[in-house]
């Protein structure tokens, strides 16, 4: 045991004691401690949220949970994949700061988590996920109780998810307050959502009786989360739900049959036509309103057991996806555009965070860690970087936050990736985002490059104003530098943890979520 672990452990006793004392922060409106529940949606993009202006109806409860409390619109993840960017929320330090870099990787047992904090104020803590790169050797499940990590072998099913949280808030110990994370993987590569949602934003099924149906029973003006009956529709093996209707989309059958390697997909070597494309996005909208029926689910539950009215609820995501925009398809890991890294946040708690907010302001995923521990009036996290996000849900203010966020290293699985030139951290890509600028530096070994986007007139980024703007560049780099300063190790060439280690199911699950290459028959 660490010293600092043993330090946490052996001021527990006088914890509860200044918490029975009534040391907790404060909390306007509060006399006890609130339940707390986060929900993070695996590889949901902000723009194909329906209250974050999307034209598709993907998230009616989402939405309606939004109205109920507060909506942040500009809120960016410090990593565009899962661990380092779990990681960051989980501690509000960024990668290279609490040291989560690459998959696999294991958050050091010195970095204290959110769930630790909740822990020691007396919550009872669980984490339900399905995500293999979430595992226990994650490191992860510091401060959780109950640590469920099962693996879908036949598919991602959201349906299961919610059923397991819901029966555990059925039989928790209701003496306790509990802090309770929920990640949903549906959303990810391969969007496999069952029918009826696999088609409902195709458009060619207008008229089939089920997909009228789901259609209306999503609508903005139902009452409450109650889940469609269509919820309940379980997952099925990869691919089996979808090719029946879409049997000549040439990305699902190159994916399913591995006709062609991960890489040539992920970074465009193979061109789709627009409309193939369309249909993938059509299946990724799909298993978006998938969750968000099976999300209702749970949040009928804290309706049904009473708890709506004393539970803290933070719904956001790990990190986007993108679907062709700066030549990368299906996939996350590589760059740092908002496609990637601009994320969804709402956070309802009645009484405390007014109804219908939206805050404009940006802020950062790993702010969210100090914004419940405030809200629940525990003590905050040591050493972080992240601010509470309070201020700004109760009508205050707070100074401007920069966001700096860095890229996965080179995989050597792709070696279609031609644009990130060497190994380990020193070939990350690093980003600062301010107020209207985002400032890129990738490492090349003519010496770095950099990308300058003015996000007020360009918000897709689709010119690079660096050389055309080296005054403004120049104003914004000292605090990327700054930033980067503080990481030792980031021009190391050393990879951590290997894949091969984990177990056969893992590794089929990684292969099916695109992260392995699997035995396929040559290119033709």
């Amino acid at each position: 045991m660490s010293t600092r672990r043993l330090a946490r452990v052996l001021s527990t006793a006088g914890l509860f004691a200044s918490l029975v004392g009534g040391a907790f922060c404060t909390r306007p409106n509060e006399t006890t401690p609130p339940n707390v529940l986060l929900v993070t949606i695996e590889t949901l993009r902000a723009d194909h949220v329906s209250s974050y202006g999307y034209s598709r109806l993907t998230t009616p409860n989402l939405d309606r949970l939004a109205s109920q409390g507060a909506r942040f619109t500009t809120v960016i993840a410090q990593a565009p994949f899962t661990l380092p960017s779990i990681a960051s929320l989980m501690t509000g330090r960024t990668p290279p700061t609490h040291g989560v870099r690459n998959h696999p990787a294991t958050l050091s047992p010195n970095i204290e988590t959110v769930a630790e904090r909740f822990r020691l104020a007396g919550y009872e803590t669980a984490a339900m996920t399905r995500h293999t790169w979430l595992r226990n050797r994650s490191g992860l499940d510091q401060g959780f109780e109950h640590y469920f990590n099962n693996k879908f072998q036949a598919g991602l099913d959201a349906r299961s998810l919610s059923l397991a949280a819901v029966d555990w808030l059925t039989r928790r110990n209701a003496q306790k307050p509990f802090f309770l994370w929920l990640h949903f993987l549906d959303p990810h590569l391969p969007y496999t959502p069952n029918y009826p949602y696999s088609v409902i934003f195709g458009g060619s099924r207008d008229d089939e009786p089920q997909v009228k149906q789901l259609r209306s029973l999503v609508g903005l003006d139902r009452e409450g989360f109650r889940p469609t009956p269509y919820a309940d529709l379980a997952g099925g093996p990869y691919y089996d739900l979808v090719l029946p209707a879409y049997p000549d989309n040439e990305v699902l059958l190159d994916l399913a049959f591995w006709r062609r390697s991960r890489g040539s997909i992920f970074f465009g070597k193979k061109r789709y036509s627009r409309e193939t494309v369309q249909e993938v996005v059509d299946l990724y909208d799909g298993a978006i309103l998938y969750t968000d029926d099976n999300l209702g689910r749970i949040l009928e539950a804290l309706s049904d057991l009473g708890l709506e009215k004393t539970t803290v609820v933070a719904v956001t995501s790990d990190h986007g996806e993108a679907f062709g925009e700066h030549g990368v398809y299906f996939t996350h890991d590589f760059t740092l555009y908002d496609e990637v890294l601009r994320v969804p946040l709402v956070i309802r708690y009645p009484g405390n965070v007014p109804a219908d907010s939206q805050i404009p302001q940006q802020v950062r995923l790993m702010d969210v860690a100090p914004t419940l521990l405030e809200l629940a009036g525990v003590a905050p996290l040591e050493a972080i970087e992240a601010k509470s996000l309070v201020p700004l849900l109760t009508g205050g203010s707070l100074p401007f936050l920069e966001a700096f966020a860095e890229s996965a290293p080179l995989r050597p699985q792709f070696p279609e990736q031609d644009r990130v030139y060497f190994s380990g951290n020193r070939g990350k890509w690093r980003m600062v985002r301010t107020e209207r600028w985002k400032l890129i530096r990738i490492p090349h070994p003519e010496g770095d490059r950099h990308e300058l986007y003015d996000l007020e007139r360009d918000p897709f980024e689709t010119r690079n104003l660096f050389q055309d703007l080296p005054g403004e560049a120049g104003r914004i780099a000292p605090s990327l530098d700054a930033w980067m300063a503080v990481d030792a190790s980031r021009n190391s060439e050393t990879q951590e943890e290997t894949a091969e280690e984990l177990d056969p199911a893992s590794l089929d699950q990684l292969r099916a979520l695109g992260y392995l290459e699997a035995e396929r028959p040559a290119e033709r």
